[in-house]
């Protein structure tokens, strides 16, 4: 079936839900797991240095859940000015075949005015979306 999930995080407990349920997914299916997560681009050092380190942070959490499953996982921080586009475009390019994530389950007015990369991601995915809540 699946042989390779894709987990997009930000760090939220929805993400870290999203993120033990697609670990539970990759085990049981026998599938490999890659952690994302996408940072806008900066342009100021600091910005950047402190962006760099929460991304880590979120990165070894994804880690070390894949580990204790003793799964294969790769763990990538990337840069895209739009997340739901850089995640599919990641997902496309490595071959993913079903990405994992979470949502933060706005209303719909939250949703127009904060807009939805889990949407977003439905709308515009040719990949299979597995949304958690």
């Amino acid at each position: 079936m699946y042989k390779h999930i894709l987990v997009p995080t930000d760090g939220s407990s929805r993400s870290e839900r999203a993120t033990k349920a697609g670990v539970e997914l990759a085990k049981a299916l026998g599938a490999r797991i890659t952690g994302l997560y996408v940072t806008d681009p900066t342009y100021v050092r600091e910005l950047d240095e402190g962006l760099n380190e929460h991304s880590d942070k979120i990165l070894d959490a994804f880690a070390q859940e894949a580990k204790s499953a003793g799964i294969p996982y790769e763990c990538i921080a990337i840069r895209g000015e739009s997340p739901h586009a850089a995640i599919i475009d990641y997902a496309e390019k490595k071959g993913c075949d079903v990405i994992v994530m979470g949502t933060h389950g706005r209303s719909r007015v939250g949703k127009l005015l904060l807009g939805s990369t889990a949407a977003s991601l439905l709308a515009d995915c040719d990949i299979p979306v597995l949304i958690y809540r």
